[in-house]
């Protein structure tokens, strides 16, 4: 583990926002403990919609920008090491977009995005319905704990 077990990278042209970058790493240590990840490393990379859209054209074959990739940690490390939980890329500009149609403050969007793909790294998936069903129950309780009152956004899952 390294000395910040929370590394929150702002990868944009524009000056860092210090206050959501703040909120970030503060969203993602309370995660990491609400899901019994103490030990575990994350990293959440803060970039444009070129950036993202790159990642997911090499990844998952979408040539599109999206709001959040969730990339889980390789298993294989060295013998008794603490394996990490992940990495998470975040598009600030559909971010921005999605909070404005969603009647949010960029801090609430970024939240749940964060808290979406910290269910991802611990092996949530939205494929199948029982799949969704309990994903979106995830992220309810995570919620709760992490900003109270904050609701869901709706989602296509």
């Amino acid at each position: 583990m390294t000395a910040d077990p929370v590394d929150v990278l702002w990868e944009l042209e524009e000056p860092e926002d210090e206050e959501l970058v703040e909120a970030v790493k503060r969203v993602s240590e309370q995660l990491r403990r609400s899901v019994g990840a103490e030990g575990r490393d994350l990293c959440v990379a803060i970039m444009d919609d070129h950036a993202i859209q790159l990642l997911n054209e090499q990844w998952r074959q979408e040539p599109k920008p999206t709001d959040v990739l969730s990339f889980p940690a390789d298993a294989d490390g060295p013998e008794g090491a603490p394996i990490p939980l992940g990495d998470i890329a975040i598009s600030l500009e559909t971010c921005a977009r999605q909070a404005t149609a969603h009647g949010w403050s960029l801090v609430e969007e970024v939240t749940f995005l964060v808290v979406h793909s910290v269910c991802h790294l611990m092996g949530h998936d939205h494929g199948a319905p029982e799949e969704a069903a309990a994903m979106r129950a995830e992220e309810d309780r995570l919620l709760a704990i992490i900003a109270p009152g904050q609701r869901r956004p709706p989602t296509p899952y």
